[in-house]
């Protein structure tokens, strides 16, 4: 961690952090050297077929103790923590069961993402950048102003409930 600047006006501090980890699973759009990219995160949502492409690290343990220290080191001190970016892109190029599990996962994790960050006291705010295609990150379609991703938008809203 780094040293915080001093707050020069009582209750102005805050911190800003942006989430997407597993990157693997989040941004990954080709294996690398030093790891695959991830299809499938959560308990109940990895794949009995696919199981290279299951996460082996990062999942809801990972993501609590990461927040539960976010909270510890500047929630309960007074100063807010901004979740100014998250999610996981929109793997399309998989067909069948593969997709159909992926945007499932996909939607456990946006879903605990914010119910994680709410139970901490972070706020949360998806990256929206607007590709709707694959490995994108669209949740609104910008050139008509309607919901893109019903399933993502829906797994956010449940995660403040």
């Amino acid at each position: 961690m780094t040293t915080l600047p001093v707050d020069k006006v009582t209750g102005r501090m805050m911190v800003e952090v942006h989430y997407y980890s597993p990157w693997n699973f989040a941004g990954l759009t080709k294996d690398e050297t030093w790891g695959k990219m991830f299809y499938y995160w959560g308990t109940g949502f990895h794949s009995s077929t696919d199981t290279e492409r299951n996460a082996t690290w990062g999942e809801e343990a990972d993501l609590e103790k990461n927040f539960k220290l976010m909270k510890t080191q500047f929630v309960d001190k007074g100063i807010p923590v901004l979740l100014g970016e998250f999610g996981a892109i929109r793997r399309t190029t998989l067909t069948g069961d593969a997709l159909t599990l992926h945007l499932n996962s996909r939607a456990y994790y946006l879903k605990t993402v914010v119910k994680t960050a709410k139970a901490n006291g972070l706020l949360p705010f998806y990256w929206d950048e607007g590709s709707l295609g694959n490995n994108g990150f669209g949740i609104m379609n910008r050139t008509d102003n309607t919901v893109f991703d019903t399933q993502a938008l829906n797994a956010l809203i449940d995660g403040l409930k």
